[in-house]
């Protein structure tokens, strides 16, 4: 008869949280809309170009 002791627990965490992460990507996935490449802003775009208003180091 086997007890809980002769289980190891590493492997079986370790497995649980690759299927948790496998199930995390899928719905993901599956839930993402495709990206419109003539809305998208570009990749290495740093701003809007706006001054901010709203924070308190832009307060002079």
């Amino acid at each position: 008869m086997s007890s809980i002791e002769d289980i190891p627990s590493r492997p079986v965490v370790g497995y649980a949280a690759l299927g948790f992460l496998l199930v995390l990507l899928v719905v993901d996935f599956r839930q993402a809309q495709p990206i419109n490449p003539y809305q998208a802003p570009a990749p290495v775009a740093l701003g809007s170009g706006q001054a901010p208003t709203a924070a308190h180091c832009t307060a002079l």
